[in-house]
């Protein structure tokens, strides 16, 4: 894993502008239904939809233990969490949660785009919808 981890950083310094000067993360790999359970608690939720987490408190990667490195979109969970760390490294500021995602899911397009040849078109309305603060809706 550590290579792994140590190829997407130096793949983040040279596309992004996060600087990647920090330690590795810690990686772990947990069954769905955990992860589901640490994310959400006991709010409802639709399963399977849940594909990786940050935990911050702990710079710690949480990944389900089917994640497989030789997915392309595996390897962009991956990215898109590792993401979340430099944010956190790097003290970056949001007023919430939700717009960590404003970064995290572009740059995970392009590395689908640039290194797997993988095009992921996402829905604009529900990006906006999940990468900003509205209180309404949490």
């Amino acid at each position: 894993m550590k290579e792994i981890l140590t190829a997407l950083m130096i793949w983040l310094g040279a596309n992004t502008p996060l600087q990647v000067n920090h330690e590795l993360p810690n990686v772990v790999f947990l069954p769905q239904a955990t992860m589901e359970q640490m994310f959400y608690g006991d709010n409802q939720y639709q399963p399977d939809q849940l594909h990786g987490l940050y935990d911050k408190n702990n710079d710690t990667i949480i990944l389900p233990d089917d994640w497989d490195k030789t997915s392309g979109w595996d390897m962009s969970v991956l990215l898109h969490e590792m993401i979340h760390y430099l944010q956190d490294a790097n003290e970056m500021k949001f007023a919430c949660t939700q717009e960590m995602e404003k970064m995290a899911w572009p740059i995970q397009q392009f590395y689908l785009k640039q290194v797997h040849d993988y095009e992921w078109n996402y829905d604009g309305l529900w990006f906006l919808v999940i990468s900003n603060c509205n209180p309404d809706l949490y």
